[in-house]
């Protein structure tokens, strides 16, 4: 019975990593960016195929001196990956970040219509196709 249950754990893994592309192993998330808005932005995710989850922790200003009330996950090519709100006060948010382009987190103050900063971050890891 439990090499049954070790077959279906392989099978399921590898239908994901067909249907979903490259899988990425031990991801770390990395910016070169000063950021007045993050903290640090990191993974406990062992593994990706599409995006791993990323926490990003924000400075405490962020959202209250700063105005800070959305964040957008944005690919290379522009396109909208993910969205989410924060509250006033709030300095971790969980999201996902894609592992196979480098991506650029957009803070913005829907308030004004403003964005407050962009960061950029690359996902690292070992890649298997």
């Amino acid at each position: 019975m439990n090499s049954n249950r070790r077959l279906c754990a392989v099978a399921a893994v590898a239908l994901l990593v067909v249907t979903a592309g490259c899988l990425t192993v031990s991801p770390s998330i990395s910016s070169a960016d000063d950021s007045a808005v993050f903290e640090r932005v990191s993974t406990v995710s062992e593994w990706g195929t599409a995006s791993v989850q990323g926490s990003v922790t924000l400075t405490p200003t962020a959202t209250t001196e700063m105005g800070v009330t959305r964040l957008n996950v944005i690919t290379s090519g522009g396109k909208s990956f993910y969205t989410t709100t924060v509250d006033a006060g709030q300095t971790s948010v969980s999201l996902p970040i894609p592992t196979e382009t480098r991506s650029q987190i957009v803070a913005v103050n829907t308030v004004n219509g403003t964005v407050v900063e962009t960061y950029n971050v690359t996902v690292d890891g070992t890649r298997y196709p």
